[in-house]
């Protein structure tokens, strides 16, 4: 029976129910519409459809099957957690692992709520077992999460390939829009550009400490790890910074391999190929050892680096509304990850031939990873009356993209906020690029709204 606790919210139990068997779905959805305080909102037949409705509709319950198209169960609720910390999973499976300690102990572990084992076609599944289990489960992560806010963020990254499109300036704009069309809207606003990134000093900030420090707290991200190092820049807007310009001599040093393929090096890493090729033993001289071991090392710093990017922009999700994400303009892991990551990826473009081309090559890019187009629009920034390419040529040639800002190219405007930290969205001038810039942030907020639980 439930508590008065369990009810203050005064609202159904939302459930999403996940499985490729038509019968199962069926035979659920019809004991969820019987359950009273109970209210299925959805389905979905493989674990990507899973997590999107789950973005989009922030149930309470997941009623997940195995066998979602060869994906491991266990997989998605983990991501489902990650995407949504209040999602209580409850994992319907054929096999017998619902005995194995082992496996509880891994599902537990995990966030699951509750196992049920199920048998086509079915008819030993009874409702009060399915409606016993989703109350558990609701009550269950309600005391995990007590405290929590509601609300599923959305990663918002700003990419080019080419410098010099005035990208920083937008994001940092952008962001402090998000963050003052709602008062009760957390922002952070989050240097991708772990190289060269200087989002510190666009707003006129000093960083102390950067992303890197949170590498101790890897495994789980905290709200207040992220804010002890993210300063406020307003009551709802943080900063994330890259690593300080200290920290890059070393982390520069780690990552580019100049003379990494040249002669005697590139010789033997060939021989180690053609070694492992035919089957023959590996040998090494003391300085291919060495050298052998540098490499090794080197990649162990990518993989934590990459790591590090995931682990984050999971947590962000998670705690805040949006993510403005800033990113370079090399493609390395880092950038993949965000742009893989995100909901709503932005290419910046400026109406000339350079700015064009490097467009086309990274919406090629988003689709050779899978980026799905929908989630994909472009700003066309520093647009002029007088320009030999007008906005209508650039949407001729991105056909089947969405153009969801347009930006003047208003220097005189703009120049007094260059060099001094200050948002030009916060200075209160009515003008054309302001006008424009607000557009833009009503636009993304259209795009991809905070999915909030009922």
């Amino acid at each position: 029976m439930l508590t008065s606790f369990d009810w203050q919210l005064q609202k159904k139990i939302r459930v999403l129910i996940a499985s490729s068997d038509p019968t199962l779905t069926e035979r659920l959805w019809a004991f969820l519409e019987q359950g009273g305080d109970i209210r299925p909102i959805g389905t979905a037949s493989s674990g990507r459809e899973c997590l999107e409705v789950l973005k989009n509709q922030a149930p309470d319950i997941l009623l997940i099957a195995d066998g979602l198209s060869g994906e491991d169960v266990l997989d998605i609720c983990r991501e489902a957690i990650h995407v949504h910390p209040r999602i209580a999973p409850v994992i319907l499976t054929q096999s017998a692992r619902y005995r194995d300690p082992e496996y509880l102990h891994l599902a537990l572990d995990t966030g699951i709520c509750d196992i049920i084992h199920v048998e086509p076609p079915y008819a030993d599944l009874r409702f009060q077992q399915v409606i016993d289990s989703v109350i558990q489960a609701y009550n269950l992560i309600q005391e995990r999460v007590s405290g929590m806010g509601g609300s599923i963020g959305r990663i918002v990254t700003l990419f080019s390939l080419k410098g010099g499109v005035g990208k920083t300036t937008l994001a940092v704009n952008l962001a402090a829009l998000l963050a003052s069309a709602d008062e009760r809207r957390r922002v952070m606003l989050a240097d991708f550009n772990w190289r060269f990134g200087s989002l510190d000093a666009s707003v006129g900030h000093v960083a102390q400490q950067s992303i890197l420090d949170l590498i101790p707290v890897l495994d789980a991200i905290s709200r207040t790890d992220l804010e002890s190092i993210a300063p406020p820049l307003s009551n709802d807007l943080r900063l994330l910074p890259a690593p300080l310009d200290a920290e890059r001599t070393e982390f520069i040093r780690d990552l580019l391999e100049r003379d990494l393929l040249e002669d005697d090096r590139a010789m033997l890493i060939d021989d180690l190929l053609v070694c492992l090729h035919e089957g023959r033993p590996l040998e090494f001289s003391r300085d291919g050892a060495s050298y052998l071991e540098q490499v090794l090392k080197k990649e162990k710093v990518k993989q934590i680096l990459a790591m590090l990017a995931r682990r984050v922009l999971q947590s962000l999700r998670r705690n805040y509304h949006y993510v403005v994400v800033d990113t370079g303009c090399q493609v390395d892991d880092v950038t993949m990850t965000a742009l893989e990551m995100t909901d709503l990826t932005l290419l910046v473009c400026t109406p000339d031939v350079p700015g064009i081309r490097a467009t086309r090559a990274a919406m090629t890019l988003l689709a050779e990873l899978g980026v799905n187009r929908e989630n994909i629009a472009y700003v066309l920034n520093r647009v002029g009356r007088r320009a030999e390419i007008c906005v209508n040529d650039v949407q001729s040639l991105f056909t089947g993209y969405e153009l969801l800002g347009e930006i003047p190219a208003d220097f005189s405007a703009l120049q007094p906020f260059i060099n001094t930290g200050a948002l030009i969205v916060e200075s209160g001038q009515d003008s054309l690029l302001t006008r424009a810039l607000a557009q833009l942030a009503r636009r993304v907020i259209e795009r991809a709204p905070v999915a909030r639980a009922a």
